[in-house]
């Protein structure tokens, strides 16, 4: 194919900010003085075409991508850290700013989904060892041809027409990470996804590529997919192109895991306009809706699969173990507010949200969670474990239960001051067994 080339100056020099700019006019003076050449590639490039903002900078040079770092780090007053085999590191500004540097280089594989066997090469062969055409652009930063695009792969006419295309047959069979990219990158631009690749892809999915991948890899993929701004229907991609298998073989996007997709959808609006200080885990929520009709054994053997960490596999597990019941129970005709906040009080945001959207269909205990979320679990004693203290009572058991107590009065509206709920305490101590 032949290389597309045109220059990009002007356009840099409006859509970056000041400080890119200076960063990437410093890296193509390096890049001269050292007898390299050096490019902006990957993501930045695309979204510069996009008009989208990118704070990603990578830079690719023909030549020692470690010496250029150095180098470039002198002069920017930055650190290198990161360096690696394969020829990258990471240049850290001030202010946290950090550049990823790389070595042009070309890949090959021992065999499918292993990491890869590495060396120098050219900016084409670079570019065409990436996952996709509109990822494979660069921008030559040297003075004198700054702004110079290097599109060999037609990266920019994809982009006009809207299309995530591979690179080559075996693309997918490389790195099939890249089938979950796919879809991350044509819903996030609601791109297609066109046929060739899409074959690709499937021929990817049947061989079952993920058993020679690092799980952790798969899950990365998976918490950027579920972290994008409308991660349903990268969810219904991913079914379409029989990706969800490999979270867990029995999910499937039928018409009621496509109702509680939809569901979360409408109560994570609900709740970012509610309560937009806070920032629940939203991969997290996506994570779980799937899960749902796992039994809690399969949920969890699958969290420790995918390796999450402990307290996100218990959010997990907690948004499915007795959730039916508790449920049935917030759904009764009468219930106070400690006896709301009883069934509420041990999951975590992210469950409560899962909790929400299952519950869509009863406006009663829609309702109920809504009070509890903007309400209920916001109230707080006023008397502390040191009143208990003062009033004879020693550390132990009986703190929790006695000031439980005090808290769900206070919830049901008996207690108003902080007055109150020492005399509460006063009369249940007595009350409350010494030993729970």
């Amino acid at each position: 194919m032949k290389t597309r080339s045109r220059n990009l100056k002007a356009l840099i020099e409006e859509k970056t900010s000041h400080r890119v700019l200076r960063i990437v006019s410093v890296a193509g003076e390096v890049a001269q003085e050292m007898d390299y050449s050096a490019y902006l590639v990957g993501g930045v490039v695309r979204d510069l075409f996009l008009g989208v903002e990118n704070l990603d900078v990578d830079i690719t040079v023909e030549g020692d991508g470690i010496a250029f770092a150095k180098k470039l780090a002198e002069h920017l007053s930055g650190r290198v850290k990161g360096i690696t085999r394969f020829g990258t590191a990471i240049v850290t500004l001030r202010g946290g700013f950090k550049v990823d540097v790389a070595t042009a280089r070309q890949e090959y594989y021992e065999r499918p989904a292993a990491l890869p066997i590495v060396e120098a090469s050219s900016i084409r062969e670079d570019q065409f060892r990436r996952d996709f055409t509109i990822n494979a652009m660069a921008i030559k930063l040297n003075p004198g041809e700054f702004g110079k695009l290097i599109d060999s792969f037609g990266g920019e006419r994809d982009l006009k027409k809207g299309v995530v295309r591979a690179l080559h047959d075996g693309s997918f069979i490389d790195d099939p990470t890249r089938i979950f990219r796919a879809v991350r990158f044509s819903e996030r631009y609601q791109f297609k996804i066109d046929e060739w690749t899409k074959k690709l892809i499937k021929q990817a999915t049947d061989l079952a590529m993920f058993d020679e991948l690092t799980i952790e890899r798969v899950r990365d993929e998976l918490v950027l997919i579920f972290s994008e701004k409308n991660p349903v229907r990268a969810i219904k991609k991913m079914a379409e192109l029989h990706e969800l298998k490999f979270i867990h073989p029995r999910i499937k996007f039928n018409k009621q895991l496509r109702k509680l997709l939809g569901n979360l959808k409408e109560v994570l609006n609900w709740f970012r306009s509610s309560l937009p200080k806070e920032k629940p885990s939203q991969w997290l929520i996506y994570f779980s809706a799937l899960l749902h009709k796992l039994t809690v054994k399969e949920a969890r053997a699958t969290c420790q699969r995918f390796h999450l960490s402990r307290k996100d596999e218990e959010k997990v597990i907690r948004s499915k173990e007795g959730i039916s019941r508790k449920l049935r129970h917030l759904g009764k005709e009468k219930l106070s507010p400690s006896q709301i906040y009883c069934q509420l009080e041990k999951l975590s945001l992210e469950s409560l949200l899962v909790v929400m959207a299952r519950a869509r269909a009863s406006r009663i205990v829609s309702e109920r969670v809504s009070l509890y979320l903007r309400e209920l679990r916001q109230v707080k004693l006023k008397v502390t474990g040191d009143d208990l203290k003062e009033l004879g009572l020693k550390p132990g058991p009986r703190f929790a239960k006695i000031l439980k107590k005090a808290l769900y009065a206070k919830l049901d509206g008996s207690l108003k001051t902080k007055r109150d709920e020492l005399n509460y305490v006063k009369m249940n101590i007595s009350k409350t067994p010494s030993k729970a």
